[in-house]
């Protein structure tokens, strides 16, 4: 494997990016050879009709409430606050497109030919965007596309991101740095990291500890990936952690009931 990780490329979804991916992306920039010289953003339209979110809620049920009440309780957790892409270091120079993807199976996205093409010139891509990302943008960058997972892979897919460690009382969680495949959450690893959560009293603590674990693990990967000796770790079927998704029933009362005592012990 040759050490040419040189230039990459992001691929957004809007204007913004979450603090902890800028701080992530400053950090590739200032510590590794690696240069931002292509912008990929998402051009379609995410707004929802009145309809779509009723019928979103109504699917959700009661983590509908619950969840929303906890992000608006989250809004001051620094590593979300939104910082303007064009405020990247080096984001000048790079060439920047738009590109509406292509619906598959009715919730995955695969990028138009012209924009794969252009990736293809790119030694890897930084998934910030997009959702789950199908098709052969995934092998076009010489590299492949990377993308983080707030979770282990062994242990813990899907989502939400911390949820499930929380409410299980899980003494640590994971962080991935992956490369992705067409497998929901079972990409390579190309960097991980462990951290202590047990003692953490709410799931907004859980989330700002791996936010900032969060923040070194792209340049972190990018070195592996120039190591001619790194091999990314493939898991197989059998290795990989249960997928969970949003959270129904008793695990939501759990969550409460734990946020409750965190709250008064914060």
């Amino acid at each position: 494997m040759s050490d040419d990780v040189a230039q990459v490329a992001l691929l957004t979804s809007g204007e913004t990016l979450p603090a902890w991916a800028a701080d992530a992306v400053e950090r590739l920039v200032a510590e590794t050879p690696a240069r931002i010289t292509l912008e990929v953003r998402d051009a379609s339209s995410s707004d929802r009709s009145p309809v779509e979110t009723l019928r979103r809620a109504v699917e959700l049920r009661e983590w509908a409430v619950v969840g929303g009440l906890a992000e608006a309780l989250s809004r001051d957790i620094e590593p979300l606050e939104r910082r303007p892409v064009d405020d990247l270091p080096g984001i000048d120079d790079a060439e920047r497109i738009r590109c509406e993807p292509e619906t598959v199976d009715g919730w995955k996205n695969a990028l138009p030919d012209p924009a794969v093409d252009r990736l293809a010139e790119t030694d890897a891509a930084v998934r910030f965007g997009f959702g789950f990302l199908v098709g052969d943008a995934l092998s076009a960058p010489d590299r492949g596309v990377l993308s983080f997972h707030h979770g282990n892979l062994r242990e813990y897919r899907g989502q939400p991101m911390g949820f499930w460690e929380y409410v299980h009382g899980r003494e640590t969680a994971g962080v991935t740095l992956q490369r992705l495949n067409e497998t929901l959450d079972g990409g390579e690893i190309v960097a991980e990291r462990r951290v202590r959560v047990g003692d953490a009293p709410t799931w907004r603590a859980v989330r700002r500890r791996l936010f900032a674990a969060s923040e070194p693990m792209l340049a972190d990967g990018v070195r592996n990936l120039r190591d001619p000796d790194f091999e990314p770790e493939n898991l197989a079927e059998e290795e990989l952690g249960d997928l969970y998704t949003l959270p129904k029933g008793r695990p939501v009362l759990t969550f409460v009931e734990k946020t409750a005592r965190g709250a008064l012990l914060g």
